[in-house]
């Protein structure tokens, strides 16, 4: 059972605004592009499929630096209807964009990469996700999966948040998931070989919005950034602090 309500996507989505690309300055982002450029190479007789694709920003990112083919799936009309509308303004085609439950769609299409990045974290079953991801791919082909880490010392952070804000962040992710130990069982759930599991990046202050705490938080908070979120600490990429984990797997031939 999905643990976001699809109401709150549909809020969501229609309020983003396009066009919507990966951005590099962004740190999270650079993060994740630092591994993709890791095991991706370009290729125009490549496909990709993304799970949760919404607003397409990674879909648009594989298409313009690896030259593959891109789809994409989403739970709402919403979701799918901004990605397209992003896709064509980024000049991306050929691209098919579904939308429905995941888990219950059948694709004829096999994959050579199939990535989602903030998606498996929504469900209970993770499992069954995650061997649906695998289900997409190439004999060969590369499974790629993110997911933010609200645990360590984001747990903490977020539950002070949660008090003062209506879309919650604990109670919306799978926190069980968010660890090393699973990232690696990832492999043998998805019959692949792990050839990346790790956290990535240091401490991200994007993560939590605290407009709405109250003064005494915000300072904290302010500390935490002032002693975490700089040059040197941002190295430091650890199960503590660091605000994403990834992993890389290959399909068994």
């Amino acid at each position: 059972m999905e643990l976001t309500e699809k109401e709150y996507w549909v809020k969501f989505w229609d309020s983003v605004i396009v066009p919507n690309k990966v951005d590099l300055t962004f740190s999270n982002d650079a993060n994740i592009v630092t591994i993709l450029n890791k095991f991706l190479v370009a290729d125009n007789t490549k496909r990709a499929f993304e799970v949760g694709c919404a607003p397409g920003k990674w879909l648009i990112y594989l298409s313009e630096n690896y030259n593959y083919s891109v789809d994409g799936c989403e739970y709402i009309e919403a979701a799918s209807k901004k990605t397209m509308e992003n896709l064509k303004i980024c000049g991306v085609d050929g691209f098919n964009i579904y939308t429905g439950d995941f888990l219950k769609m059948d694709f004829d299409t096999k994959y050579d990469v199939v990535i989602s990045l903030g998606f498996i974290e929504h469900f209970e079953d993770t499992d069954s996700v995650c061997k649906k991801h695998a289900d997409l791919l190439k004999e060969g082909g590369l499974l790629i999966i993110g997911v933010p880490k609200l645990t360590g010392l984001n747990y903490y952070i977020a539950k002070q948040v949660d008090k003062s804000v209506n879309d919650k962040l604990t109670p919306n992710h799978n926190l069980g998931i968010m660890n090393l130990v699973y990232f690696e069982r990832l492999g043998s759930i998805t019959n692949c070989e792990n050839l990346f599991v790790s956290t990535v990046g240091g401490f991200e202050p994007a993560l939590f919005d605290t407009s709405k705490s109250p003064l005494w938080f915000k300072i904290s908070f302010h500390i935490i950034k002032l002693i975490l979120n700089n040059k040197l600490f941002r190295k430091i990429n650890n199960q503590y602090c660091s605000s994403y984990i990834m992993g890389v797997y290959q399909k068994s031939d």
